[in-house]
């Protein structure tokens, strides 16, 4: 599959490109693509300047762009054959439309409340011609091709089990202080996946405990909003009959996040304040954390994922796990979360642009892409996914 106009294949439009995952897309694109053109774009023309010219590349030019003005983003991304979107979920569905009217191919990291709307998009993106795929970063986007490789290997799916560790500061970046608020926020909708229904459940609930990589080990975990639960009942050969997605920071950070729960400190409801002022709660913790971060770690900052898949083959009970390694803080700094899930987000443009999806439409990493060419290029960036494979006797 390639791009139906051949003249602007080989240029790629990172948004958000200076961000923290988009910073580390567009490093691994200037090192390892062979795209002709890589252009970054941000509302602040400084930051991507600031970055480009860190990069040392000719091939990347920064232009600032404002991705809520729909008409100026069809009318830029008409001249690209490939845009990957680093910013934040809240932009993801008026892009999608803006790539397929645009009729370029289209790559976000994923956002769960846009996950359903976007899919309803798969018929005009495909009469497009384009390919538009959601979540391609860490998770989703590593889990689903996990989750794909373990379900090609089984005759009949019973449960997909996503978790990841995050051990990092609580508040390294504003987007990263949200994701830990919205994950745990009195108001997120949060499921899981079973049986053609999403259940839905309260914040903090579900704990698993999940055996992590060193240096994270053994963590407990507790239920999320992530869009694997979308993703891959739709698009799995074999339907699983069930799909959760579990996550966890530091021990002190799900303690505190415990307690700020407890005492109603994760909502967004309004509270009068002397003088008649109104702020939320959860509002007054994000601009506090911003100004005052939560206490520093010197530890291993990591970003590691597991995934199990359980079933039958050969009328046997099997579960195929699935974990990753990086490399650590000594080689990689205080990165960790940005480049697992910014370099996967680089390797999805580039295997799209270079015709290597699998089809057009709204597609989800493990419907669109080769798990096994996948891991293959995370292996070159030190970025490694462990299998073990556990089978019972015959049923």
């Amino acid at each position: 599959m390639t791009n139906p106009e051949s003249g602007r294949t080989n240029r790629i439009l990172v948004l958000g490109g200076a961000g923290a995952m988009g910073t580390e897309a567009t490093r691994d694109l200037s090192k390892t693509s062979r795209f002709a053109e890589i252009v970054i774009g941000d509302i602040d023309l400084s930051r991507v300047e600031k970055l480009a010219a860190s990069l040392e590349d000719p091939r990347v030019r920064p232009i600032a762009c404002d991705v809520s003005d729909h008409a100026a983003m069809v009318g830029l991304m008409s001249g690209f054959g490939t845009v990957l979107n680093c910013t934040t979920y809240h932009f993801g569905l008026g892009l999608t439309r803006a790539a397929i009217e645009a009729r370029c191919h289209y790559l976000d990291l994923g956002g769960l409340y846009n996950t359903p709307k976007q899919l309803e998009l798969g018929p005009s993106a495909a009469e497009a011609g384009v390919a538009i795929v959601l979540g391609c970063g860490a998770t989703p986007g590593i889990t689903n091709l996990m989750a794909r490789h373990g379900a090609d290997r089984l005759d009949q799916v019973d449960a997909v089990h996503i978790a990841f560790g995050s051990f990092r500061d609580l508040a390294p970046s504003p987007g990263l202080l949200d994701t830990i608020l919205d994950e745990f926020g009195a108001e997120t909708v949060r499921f899981y996946y079973e049986k053609g229904k999403f259940i839905e459940v309260p914040a903090l609930s579900g704990e698993r405990v999940v055996a992590f990589k060193p240096p994270i080990g053994q963590q407990a975990t507790y239920l999320v909003p992530h869009s694997e639960t979308h993703h891959l009942p739709r698009f799995l050969p074999r339907q699983p009959g069930r799909v959760d997605v579990r996550g966890t920071w530091r021990p002190e950070i799900m303690a505190a996040l415990k307690t700020f729960h407890q005492a109603g400190l994760l909502s967004n409801e309004k509270v009068p304040l002397p003088g008649g002022a109104e702020i939320g709660a959860r509002a007054f913790l994000r601009t506090h954390f911003l100004r005052t971060p939560f206490p520093a770690i010197n530890t291993d900052w990591a970003f590691l994922l597991n995934v199990e898949v359980v079933g039958t083959r050969d009328s046997r009970a099997v579960r195929r796990v699935y974990n990753t390694t990086h490399p650590g803080t000594d080689r990689w700094g205080k990165s960790a979360t940005a480049r697992v899930t910014g370099i996967p987000a680089s390797i999805g443009a580039q295997l799209v642009a270079s015709g290597h999806c699998k089809g057009t439409g709204v597609l989800s990493p493990d419907a669109a892409l080769d798990p096994a060419e996948f891991f293959a290029e995370l292996a070159r960036r030190d970025i490694f996914v462990h299998e073990e494979v556990h089978e019972e006797a015959r049923l």
